[in-house]
């Protein structure tokens, strides 16, 4: 009986093992949003004069987009180089007051896709 126990015991932990490397192991492989400027839901007295995006591996970023609450585009100054990097940097013109969204989309060191958002208000 107690031969039993301890086989379904180890079992049991050899199975829970498993499903936390995997489970998270999955999360380890894609790069995320880490750090933006501006902050996500900043409220800014001026007009920001750049977009940064810190990730937390390296990215190849495949789309930036600049709109407006009102859905207006505004040029995000994005060349599309496909190389690897954990820190983008878009130069922007000076942005009339109101809230802005941008979204992004990238493809993560393991060829994944990954996309995320922030926003931010001009006063």
């Amino acid at each position: 009986m107690k031969f039993v126990y301890n086989r379904c015991l180890r079992r049991g932990l050899l199975a829970i093992s498993f499903s936390l490397i995997l489970g998270t192991g999955m999360g380890w492989a894609h790069s995320k949003q880490q750090i933006t400027v501006p902050e996500d839901k900043a409220v800014l007295e001026e007009p920001p004069s750049e977009l940064r995006i810190q990730f937390t591996k390296p990215i190849r970023i495949t789309s930036v987009s600049l709109t407006s609450q009102h859905g207006k585009s505004f040029l995000v100054d994005y060349v599309d180089s496909m190389k690897l990097a954990e820190k983008l940097t878009y130069n922007l013109d000076a942005l009339p007051r109101g809230e802005y969204h941008v979204k992004w989309r990238g493809l993560s060191e393991d060829s994944h896709p990954v996309k995320g958002n922030f926003s931010f208000t001009v006063k």
